[in-house]
């Protein structure tokens, strides 16, 4: 080769264990990829000092997609690769030679780099004893599927440590000009607890009237009772799940992807840290990133066992948010639901939980209940646009990825073992007061609102909202309706069917819809943040209620809009203000719209400029 080959020496482990790293795909795969021994030196001056040598290949190679380095012996048959290991603690002790800058992935933050260089650098770092190594994912990331402690020499970012978002050309457009993103309905929709409200909802709730919606508190008459007041930080642990990837082979035309679970915590720990500093709450936060591709329920047991591990420190949280976003978001409520049902994570710090293997001397045994809540960001709760598996597209892939993808489309059936767990996982995590944020957003090009929404299921706990993307150029009237409508369903009111109608007309585009936008927003992590923190508790045991549709049905009949739009406004009318239905009114009359399926949208609700 013309080029000069650069050698890097990589430390390894002395113990002869095989501690080797499962793939992160759809299946877990044992067999790690063979090097060519050409391009392995193994030089062994003593045995207390064995150093790999490595001769790398240009970075344009096409098998560099992730790096992996296996070192064989004439000696042993077994294979011996890294694992990352969250027991780790780093100090000043660091080796003489410096580390090798090249190999640490360049899309992860320097945080979490400087991480990665801490355990890189300590080839004696304690294992843990009986417990298998965590497994290796596919895009670099060595940190994935472990804990990730609190580190105070690390603690405090700057804006350049978090990853770079999703750039669009504006070019010749002001940005005072431009519209901000927006995230509707706000969480100020919430009324404020009161003495009246309260005895409202006691003697509701005894006349068998169960509670609509939950109040906005002051976040610190929650949280001082966990920190008795600040005498001690609040620890915060945020899980990230990613949704679902692509193929290796479509990932050439539509790039990597850049919704990791890393990415999701990486975003939320900024929004914590700003929030708690406001709030002048002391906070410890670590970060567990899970990582695997598959199926529902293959993830779901690959997810349970990594979290088993870890039961300790989950279990010394006081407050654990997980960040998940499409296919992540019903993967995370099971998966959550399954930790509870086992003892996993015990809700009440104040009883013992179900786990063999971990030293209860080491557990903070306090008398308050943990903090739990999921932000599910455009979510496929009820599968993927209906009929999108009938498309060229679809079918083109399904030959590729069968059991992965079409997976997706049987959340669209009621009577799957999919939709089945996942509503029972619904009525678990509620019944031990986790609160859902659902975000679905307004151009989204796979996931429709009802499905983003997780319509078939209401209570409480669950509050919904839609990002809209300032490049999306959504018109004022839709927004207002999408608005209206999500301010009636976090107030436990009906919204007629109205989101089900109107989802189909909003389809993003294929490329650059707002699938793949909504985890960049800082704003649809912060209401989730306040969600989980500045509201109450239900008054008793409220039910949740289970109501399914059929998907079939929704956008066939063009006049069911119209009688959707109709029972809208009358609900309007009760329990809103007058100034939203006029506001309506005016919005439609200047709506000019373009495409086809907003033109649509527009002759079917004629009737409003005789404002019915």
């Amino acid at each position: 080769m013309a080029q000069d080959k650069a050698i890097t020496n990589i430390p390894i482990s002395d113990g002869s264990e095989n501690n080797t790293r499962p793939s992160t795909g759809n299946k877990l795969d044992n067999n790690e990829t063979n090097i060519n021994q050409e391009d392995i030196q193994v030089t062994l001056p003593n045995e207390a000092n064995k150093t790999l040598t490595r001769e790398q290949e240009p970075h344009d190679s096409k098998d560099n997609d992730h790096i992996e380095t296996t070192a064989s012996s004439s000696s042993t048959s077994h294979k011996r690769t890294w694992s990352f290991w969250s027991s780790y603690k780093s100090d000043d002790n660091k080796p003489t030679s410096a580390p090798n800058n090249n190999n640490i992935d360049k899309n992860l933050t320097p945080a979490i780099s400087q991480e990665r260089q801490n355990i890189t650098q300590n080839p004696q770092m304690p294992l843990s004893e009986g417990i298998q190594g965590p497994a290796a994912p596919k895009y670099g990331n060595p940190l994935a599927n472990t804990y990730i402690p609190y580190n105070a020499d690390l603690n405090e970012y700057s804006k350049s440590n978090i990853l770079p978002t999703s750039s669009i050309d504006n070019s010749g457009q002001d940005e005072q000009e431009q519209e901000p993103n927006i995230v509707v309905p706000g969480f100020d929709i919430l009324p404020k607890k009161s003495l009246w409200n309260s005895i409202h909802d006691m003697m509701g709730s005894r006349n068998s009237n169960p509670q609509k919606y939950v109040y906005r508190v002051d976040a610190s008459s929650k949280l001082n009772k966990i920190t008795h007041c600040n005498q001690r930080p609040l620890k915060v642990l945020i899980v990230g799940v990613h949704g679902f990837f692509p193929l290796k082979v479509l990932r050439t035309f539509i790039g990597e992807p850049t919704g990791t679970s890393m990415k999701f915590i990486t975003e939320a720990e900024e929004i914590v840290k700003k929030y708690f500093k406001n709030k002048r709450i002391p906070i410890e936060i670590s970060k567990i990133s899970l990582e695997k591709e598959g199926e529902i329920f293959d993830r779901v047991d690959f997810f349970f066992d990594v979290m088993r591990r870890y039961s300790k420190e989950i279990n010394n949280s006081d407050f654990i948010y997980f960040v998940s976003h499409s296919q992540g978001c019903p993967v995370t409520i099971i998966l959550l639901a399954r930790l509870i049902e086992t003892g996993i994570i015990n809700i009440d710090n104040s009883k013992l939980f179900n786990n063999q293997n971990s030293n209860l001397d080491d557990i903070n045994l306090f008398g308050n209940k943990k903090i739990i809540s999921i932000l599910g960001m455009a979510g496929i709760n009820n599968g993927p646009f209906y009929g999108r598996d009938q498309t060229l597209l679809v079918k083109a892939y399904q030959t590729i990825a069968k059991d992965a993808m079409m997976e997706l489309f049987e959340l669209q059936k009621f009577d799957t073992i999919q939709t089945k767990k996942l509503v029972q996982s619904i009525k678990i995590i509620i019944a031990n007061n986790v609160k859902l944020t659902l975000v679905g957003s307004i151009n989204d090009q796979l996931v429709p609102l009802y499905s983003a929404f997780c319509l078939f299921v209401d209570h409480p706990y669950i509050f919904r909202a839609t990002f809209i993307d300032r490049n999306s150029r959504t018109p004022s009237f839709i927004t207002r309706i999408i608005k209206v409508a999500g301010t009636l369903l976090n107030l436990g009111y009906r919204d007629h069917d109205i989101v089900k109608e109107i989802s189909g007309s909003l389809v993003g585009p294929l490329t650059g819809g707002g699938h793949s936008t909504i985890y960049n927003e800082k704003q649809v992590y912060e209401l989730g943040l306040k969600f989980a923190l500045e509201t109450t508790d239900t008054n008793g045991e409220v039910p949740v209620i289970y109501t399914p549709y059929k998907l079939s049905e929704l956008g066939s009949n063009p006049y069911h809009l119209p009688w959707c739009m109709r029972g809208l406004l009358f609900e309007t009318k009760r329990h809103m203000d007058n100034d939203e239905i006029n506001t309506l009114y005016l919005e439609y009359e200047q709506w000019k719209p373009e495409s086809k399926q907003l033109k649509d949208i527009r002759y079917r609700l004629n009737g409003l400029q005789y404002k019915l």
